[in-house]
């Protein structure tokens, strides 16, 4: 077997087909383009910001690639399934997930209110949950499936003013390592990946003092690509990663925090 012949195998998703939520934003977009230049369909969910996602639809395009936009409001609770459902109907299945879409708000625990909790579970945890699920029944069928759902490492090791934020992350991990278990028989994996301190991400949270203080404890002293994350969600979308599954995976350049 020639070399190309084998990376493409191994680490390609050629006839692939994947849904990318939160497509419009910086690590999404990373992600969608990523998965086209694997190989792969990619579905490029969006929220509101519809120039974004027609643009990263059209860096894959003019790659060479293919890419269908949808809007759908995930936080409903019919949304995740009426996003699938269009999929389905577009190419008859569904072989990659990757829930990016997310929301964070900064606020300390006393001052956080019942509808910040219920908005952060709303589209943090129970839109991926029940767009994982229903990803699961057509990957079941098919006897492939690969599903990466976005948590954080502050829902690792906790993080000062995102509690509630932090908390959400929490319960998709251990929602992670629980699902995982369930559909491992029939080649399919639910893996979370974890980012730290991402540039494009976390440059809206913090003043340029905090992103100081910050790369002090960061092993790589700087911060994290977009990119950088992209890759690792690849990786754990092709066969390459049958094995890996359950997994939170942290991408944080070596952070102490």
């Amino acid at each position: 077997m020639d070399t190309t012949t084998f990376l493409g195998e191994r680490y390609g998703l050629a006839g692939r087909i994947a849904i990318v939520t939160g497509a419009s934003g910086n690590i999404g977009s990373a992600c969608a383009v990523d998965l086209a230049r694997a190989g792969a369909t990619v579905v490029a969910h969006y929220h509101s910001n519809e120039p974004a996602a027609r643009k990263v639809a059209d860096q894959i395009t003019a790659e060479g690639g293919t890419c269908l936009v949808v809007q759908e409001d995930l936080s409903n609770p019919v949304g995740p399934e009426r996003l699938v459902d269009r999929v389905l109907l577009e190419y008859g299945r569904v072989d990659v997930c990757v829930a990016v879409a997310g929301v964070r708000t900064r606020k300390p625990a006393v001052a956080t209110t019942a509808a910040d909790v219920s908005d952060l579970m709303a589209t943090n945890f129970h839109s991926a949950v029940t767009l994982a699920k229903a990803c699961l029944r057509p990957m079941m069928r098919n006897r492939f499936g690969r599903i990466v759902v976005f948590g954080s490492t502050a829902g690792v090791n906790g993080l000062g003013g995102h509690s509630v934020y932090a908390g959400t992350k929490a319960a998709l991990h251990a929602w992670v390592s629980s699902a995982a278990g369930e559909v491992a028989g029939r080649d399919i994996t639910v893996n979370a990946v974890a980012p730290g301190a991402i540039r494009a991400d976390d440059l809206d949270f913090h003043s340029a003092s905090e992103v100081e203080l910050v790369l002090k404890f960061i092993g790589a002293g700087r911060m994290g690509e977009p990119d950088e994350v992209a890759s690792v969600v690849s990786f754990l979308c092709t066969p390459a990663a049958s094995y890996v599954n359950g997994a939170c995976v942290q991408v944080h350049g070596g952070a102490r925090f």
